[in-house]
């Protein structure tokens, strides 16, 4: 349970960086004469924990490569609907704006692709240590078998 919370909070701060990146440039690109208000900070930080919570799709257990897709596609989905149903809420833009839209999904697909990547990666590390961790143990656990063996001799 503590991994999936440290999971949970590595992912939210890689999610806040990648849409404090996509807002400022859609912001630069898009509303570059407007004055932004302190709310859409709290936006933002709301809207990245919702997405957040989308990790929660995938359980603490090994599951098949066709459910790892299927949860995958899944979770996309639910960022996009989380992200433009935040944006009609909060009024971040014109919702018919063609342009607005695709570069909402591009920025959306981009974030995902990196936030996933990250987050796979070091859940690789964090496998790796334990991994190596408890080779350690076990290693020391026979060397003090073995030794235990010998003093009976």
């Amino acid at each position: 349970m503590l991994e999936k919370i440290k999971e949970l909070l590595y992912t939210f701060s890689c999610v806040v960086t990648g849409v404090l990146f996509a807002c400022a440039l859609f912001i630069t690109i898009f509303h570059r004469d407007n004055r932004i208000s302190v709310a859409v900070l709290w936006e933002i930080l709301f809207t990245s924990f919702v997405c957040t919570c989308g990790n929660l799709l995938y359980p603490c257990r090994e599951i098949s490569t066709r459910q790892e897709i299927v949860r995958r596609v899944l979770h996309y989905l639910y960022i996009n609907a989380v992200v433009f149903g935040c944006a009609a809420l909060f009024g971040w833009y014109d919702l018919k704006n063609l342009r607005m839209s695709g570069f909402m999904f591009c920025c959306i697909l981009l974030i995902f692709l990196v936030v996933s990547w990250l987050v796979w990666r070091h859940s690789s590390k964090v496998s790796q240590a334990l991994n190596s961790q408890l080779k350690r143990y076990q290693e020391k656990k026979i060397e003090e078998g073995a030794g235990s063996c010998q003093e009976e001799s």
